[in-house]
């Protein structure tokens, strides 16, 4: 059977729809695609650099041998990385659904309270944000030095409370990243704001008839609801933090390359990307399986 021919104002808006996404599809070869080819080939080639640029020469594994076996920071570096995730993560997901459901509330000035928290995001390549990254405006505050230096000892306090020592190293990291934390909360707090203004509001009208109070409102139906959105900020500010400058592996790599050594950094970032890859997929199995199945 022949296709039927499509044409008048079909046509007219599928030429529309080619015109407009081609410079991203365009932008996606050039800038994405092709870099990323060069660079898996690095990963298993040795560079030399002459005259006539780079040429590559095939060496199969002993990029990434040289990391696992010669580099004996580097698995500590995978190591620290991952384990600071698993540190910032509860808390900065736990942090913008606390912010996200106070932003969403009606009350004067919402809206002021709203830019202001996603001003990190705005001005996030801004002097201002070095300078945290530096330690130059939160350190006398919020950090905590092994001297005990700054005007908060948070390890000593909490240690006079006689709590567990696990809590008492989680409430630690917490509180000296404290700044640090809220700052990178601006794309998952608008990520929760509109999942919170998709929830409709019958189903707290209905709760408070049940009697039900704002604590059981809150497990029982906001985060039920989140459930889609929690999901993609997991995965949002995982990726966040596994990028991030200040990352072990992404600090490794980037004096790497400064050095000309585009193969080891190469080899080094590839492996860490599966490495990543592989606790993503992890984490939403289990939340998959512990929290969507029994919310729905």
């Amino acid at each position: 059977m022949k296709k039927k021919k499509i044409g008048g104002i079909e046509a007219l808006r599928r030429r529309y729809g080619y015109a407009f996404v081609a410079h991203w599809v365009l932008g996606l070869v050039v800038f994405f695609f092709i870099p990323v080819f060069y660079s898996i080939a690095y990963a298993f080639s040795d560079i030399s650099i002459d005259a006539d640029g780079l040429k590559l020469s095939f060496v199969g594994l002993a990029n990434f041998s040289e990391n696992l076996f010669q580099n004996p920071d580097y698995l500590d570096q995978i190591r620290n990385s991952l384990g600071s995730i698993f540190y910032s993560l509860p808390m900065v997901v736990s942090l913008s659904l606390i912010l996200a459901v106070l932003l969403n509330q009606k009350y004067r000035g919402r809206a002021v309270m709203r830019v202001i928290f996603f001003l990190p995001v705005i001005i996030e390549s801004s002097v201002i944000v070095r300078l945290l990254s530096n330690g130059a405006i939160n350190s006398p505050l919020f950090n905590m030095s092994t001297e005990g230096v700054g005007v908060f000892d948070y390890a000593t306090i909490l240690g006079n409370l006689n709590l567990p020592s696990a809590i008492t190293t989680y409430l630690t990291f917490f509180l000296s990243n404290a700044v640090m934390l809220t700052w990178s909360c601006g794309i998952q707090i608008i990520l929760f704001l509109a999942g919170l203004q998709g929830i409709p509001e019958s189903l707290y009208e209905v709760s408070k008839i049940e009697g039900a109070n704002k604590w059981e409102e809150f497990w029982m139906i906001t985060v039920p609801m989140l459930r889609h959105v929690l999901s993609l900020v997991i995965v949002y500010s995982m990726i966040s933090m596994c990028t991030a400058s200040t990352n072990q592996i992404m600090e490794s790599s980037i004096t790497l390359i400064q050095n000309n050594n585009y193969s080891t950094a190469s080899a080094m970032l590839w492996f860490y990307f599966v490495i990543v890859l592989a606790v993503i997929g992890i984490v939403l199995l289990l939340y998959n399986k512990l929290c969507i199945k029994k919310w729905e």
